[in-house]
């Protein structure tokens, strides 16, 4: 029996030197053929999702910007403070004196069509008079980039992040050439910005817009040649945006208010009226799915300040908890748990956008063989998402989260293989080369490592 045994285990061990062997020399030719060690930095680390045992290690301690990779990791570490049942609920609630009090949710998804549902269900729930509205936005705080990002990640490129969130905080445009070489700017929306218009025609459209802090108008600039329809702009007033949303719904569905809207944390005694709600799985999934910062950072905030509160006896009143740090040491914490080494991890937001985060993929195929999370049903996998245009021909056998940042690209996730054996992949690049090549180049040794199972 035990001679069976050591059989059977050599035989194991034999199997697994070899598919070890065979993924180096395939990945090994990869890299080979494009030259990278005379130009870029290369980390990749794959490892047997069952054993835990590496299968290919290049780099793999070297600590290197993970881009947008990052968002796998504080995700799960949010999914893990919150729950995976939790929802963001955008709900109003009642006190004493009829005042109603509505309370944000941080919900970074919230549309008008959101909006007006949950003015609708407000109206069917209270049939009472309304002294005043009270906004609640104390989910957040409203610092609208996080440490690291350069003036590229800034408005008008991204939306502010704020407690107020509707419609991804962005308006559409139309900017128009007259056949007389003028230059009209249409809103489409009740929102207003006050352009000022240094557009003149030329031979392609390089639009720039450009805030005008002092005299709070928005200068466009730049050459166009011919329409531009639906551009979508950031709003520079996200609570403003929000309240006029917000007034349009009510009126909309017949609740009557007329004064201006005041703002207060919803008293303890407040009895809950009516809500909208969206669950946190849907949130994630779209996060991860498209790669939105915007989305990944309200997260964060909002997990960050469940985390903070369970840590801290007090809150005062002019701070909130749910602020980029306290997500940041919320995603220590979860990882710590786990028996990974954090000390020489550094993250500066949620995202990843931050130039100032740093870490390894050997620690990144760790973190995903110890932590809880189903990459099947939250990552996209080939055909999808971020890998629309990628890996088609492994569709439903590679779930990956992609990162792009000026000289980086990464790729974290897991990979089914041929022979429906489970890897942890991690790829970090730091290159000078054409970004095409550089992804076309982590699709051929995701495909290498799946095929190499066969």
């Amino acid at each position: 029996m035990f001679k069976k045994i050591f059989f059977l285990f050599m035989l194991f061990c034999f199997q697994c030197q070899a598919f070890a062997g065979e993924i180096s020399s395939s990945i090994n030719d990869i890299l080979n053929s494009f030259d990278f060690d005379r130009d870029s930095v290369v980390s990749i680390s794959v490892k047997d999702a069952n054993t835990g045992v590496f299968v290919y290690n290049k780099g793999g301690y070297k600590y290197l910007n993970p881009a947008s990779s990052l968002k796998l990791f504080t995700m799960a570490a949010s999914m893990n403070t919150l729950g995976e049942n939790f929802t963001f609920d955008m709900a109003f609630y009642k006190d004493k004196n009829n005042n109603l009090y509505l309370k944000l949710s941080g919900d970074p998804l919230f549309t008008t069509a959101d909006m007006n549902m949950l003015a609708k269900n407000l109206k069917a729930a209270y049939k009472g008079k309304i002294n005043k509205i009270f906004i609640d936005d104390s989910v957040m705080d409203k610092v609208p980039y996080p440490d690291g990002w350069t003036i590229d990640d800034y408005w008008p490129n991204s939306p502010k992040i704020s407690p107020y969130m509707v419609d991804n905080n962005t308006v559409k445009i139309d900017i128009l050439l007259t056949p007389e070489g003028t230059v009209r700017i249409v809103q489409k929306n009740p929102y207003r910005f006050s352009f000022i218009s240094k557009l003149i025609k030329g031979e392609n459209n390089d639009i720039k817009f450009v805030q005008d802090d002092i005299h709070n108008t928005v200068n466009v600039e730049g050459t166009i040649s011919n329409n531009v329809i639906d551009m979508e702009i950031p709003v520079l007033n996200p609570r403003y945006f929000f309240c006029n949303k917000l007034t349009d719904a009510l009126n909309k569905n017949g609740v009557s208010y007329h004064n201006k809207f005041m703002f207060a944390k919803v008293p303890e005694d407040a009895i809950y009226v009516a809500k909208f709600s969206r669950p946190l799985s849907d949130v994630i999934k779209h996060t991860l799915d498209n790669s939105d910062n915007t989305a990944c950072e309200m997260v964060f905030k909002v997990a960050g300040g469940s985390f903070a509160k369970k840590n801290s006896p007090v809150e005062d009143s002019f701070t909130s908890f749910g602020t980029t740090q306290n997500g940041i040491n919320m995603f220590y914490s979860y990882f710590d748990k786990l028996n990974l080494d954090t000390k020489n991890i550094k993250i500066r937001d949620g995202s990843g956008v931050s130039r100032y985060n740093a870490m390894n993929t050997s620690w990144m195929t760790d973190a995903l063989y110890k932590m809880n999370f189903d990459c099947k049903k939250y990552l996209p996998t080939a055909g999808s998402g971020t890998l629309s245009k990628r890996m088609r021909e492994m569709e439903n056998s590679v779930y990956f989260k992609t990162g792009t940042l000026f000289g980086t690209s990464s790729l974290t996730g897991m990979i089914e293989s041929g022979n429906k054996k489970y890897y942890y992949a991690s790829i970090i690049m730091s290159y000078n080369r054409n970004k095409s090549i550089i992804k076309g180049v982590e699709d051929e040794i995701i495909y290498e490592i799946y095929r190499a199972d066969l």
